[in-house]
């Protein structure tokens, strides 16, 4: 069975979207997998090209492992420590390098009422409001309503109550569309 990981691993290619290194990991971040240990058959190191999908990764010989909301040290541990628990590796040495440049950068859709329509680079603090404003801010024919459509659910704001009150602009997520309301 430790030859079968041995073997199997390696074949393991997957592709997405890109992580930079303050983040934790998300559904669609690739990383690559560096294991090494005793027992002596597998004391060479290899390397795997793993995705996150569905906030896991599919390890062969360990199922499925938590991945999404963790950072590349906390997954290597993780891992090192499922390993070990299984009795493939006595000790284990696992090193995650996020994979930069995968694919095009994480971006959300702005589109409705707004200056310059179309993709805007996500970051990891960009609000509602930020992204309006990427988008080279509201055209003459907006209105006060916005709304955010994350997998498939829309959820209206109001551009009035977001400036009266900056503390309730919120955070937008890669993949978001956001359409700003207009005649």
């Amino acid at each position: 069975m430790k030859r079968i990981l041995f073997c199997l691993l390696p074949v393991l290619a997957i592709g997405a979207s890109r992580l930079h290194a303050d983040n934790r990991f998300r559904n669609g971040d690739i990383f690559e997998m560096r294991v090494s240990g005793p027992p002596d058959e597998l004391t060479r190191e290899f390397t795997v090209t793993l995705v996150v999908d569905e906030g896991s990764v599919n390890l062969p010989m360990l199922g499925r492992v938590a991945a999404a909301g963790m950072s590349s040290t906390q997954l290597a541990t993780g891992i090192e420590r499922r390993l070990k628990e299984a009795k493939i590796f006595t000790v284990a040495n696992v090193n995650i390098t996020p994979v930069r440049d995968a694919n095009p950068q994480r971006t959300v859709i702005v589109s409705g009422a707004v200056k310059t329509q179309g993709r805007q680079a996500w970051t990891q603090d960009l609000t509602l409001m930020g992204a309006i404003a990427a988008a080279g801010g509201g055209s003459e024919f907006r209105k006060d309503g916005i709304k955010i459509i994350r997998g498939g659910r829309a959820t209206s704001y109001s551009w009035k109550a977001i400036s009266k009150n900056p503390a309730s602009d919120p955070k937008v997520e890669v993949g978001d569309i956001i359409v700003q309301e207009g005649d």
